[in-house]
């Protein structure tokens, strides 16, 4: 039986670095796009993961890319999308590009190329920021990622007909091996995270990578159309009720 096969996209760092770690332990051959191709140890399950430098903001070329890997190393199990826009231009731009337009033009580009003994899944990897405002992050991140999940509701429904399931994870701020030693060093922001998650800590990138591997699996083989989140309880506080537990204010 040959291998299942798994596209990251964004899978050099972060979660998508410790999806592409887990899958390859399970014995898949995992392609982890990125703009550099990245580094990736050795798997005794006969799983691994292979390195693939590809610029989402050309999402046409990197189709062409993509359907010639799919070529060599095999149909697809699973395709997942992690990307979001680094450049320094127009962020409005750059964001629905690399995030809507990007998506769009690799899911129906490789909805054909899915192997039929594989998971036939597709996971779309967004943020909490889809449903709740931050601040710190542009409106074109808040705007892409709340209509990334109606993207794949979308995708859902029409990809169902060929056994195909489309599903969002939706995680909260998390650690990730990049930014481990920042949050290493703020033990007071540790502290109030801790404070207002209710299990009682920060979430990490394999917490999230875990998720989406779960819902690429065999295991959720029913399961379409779902946004998880993965927050660790947090989006069940009521607003106010956090305000006045970080601010110590009784009542």
């Amino acid at each position: 039986m040959a291998r299942k096969h798994t596209i990251i996209v964004g899978g050099t760092k972060g979660v998508g670095r410790e999806l592409a770690l887990i899958l390859a332990a399970e014995g898949q051959v995992v392609t982890a796009v990125g703009r550099t191709p990245g580094e990736f140890p050795a798997f005794d399950s006969g799983g691994e993961v292979l390195g693939f430098a590809g610029d989402v903001e050309r999402p046409e070329a990197l189709l062409s890319a993509l359907q010639g890997q799919v070529a060599k190393v095999g149909g697809l199990s699973s395709l997942v999308f992690l990307q979001r826009y680094r450049g320094k231009d127009d962020p409005w731009a750059g964001e629905l590009a690399v995030s809507m337009t990007g998506t769009k033009v690799l899911i129906d580009g490789l909805a054909s190329a899915f192997a039929a003994g594989g998971d036939r899944s597709i996971c779309v990897v967004t943020s909490s920021m889809s449903s709740f405002v931050a601040r710190g992050q542009s409106l074109a991140y808040h705007t892409s990622k709340a209509a990334l999940k109606q993207m794949a509701r979308f995708y859902a429904v029409k990809l169902g007909p060929q056994g195909i399931r489309v599903n969002v994870v939706s995680p909260c701020t998390f650690v990730k091996p990049e930014s481990a030693a920042y949050y290493g060093g703020q033990k007071e922001l540790q502290a109030m995270y801790a404070k207002i998650t209710p299990l009682g800590r920060m979430g990490t990138a394999a917490d999230v990578a875990e998720a989406v591997a779960f819902l690429c699996g065999p295991k959720a083989a029913f399961i379409t159309g779902q946004d998880l989140a993965v927050d660790g309880g947090l989006s069940l506080m009521l607003q106010d009720t956090l305000a006045r537990e970080v601010a110590g204010i009784a009542g």
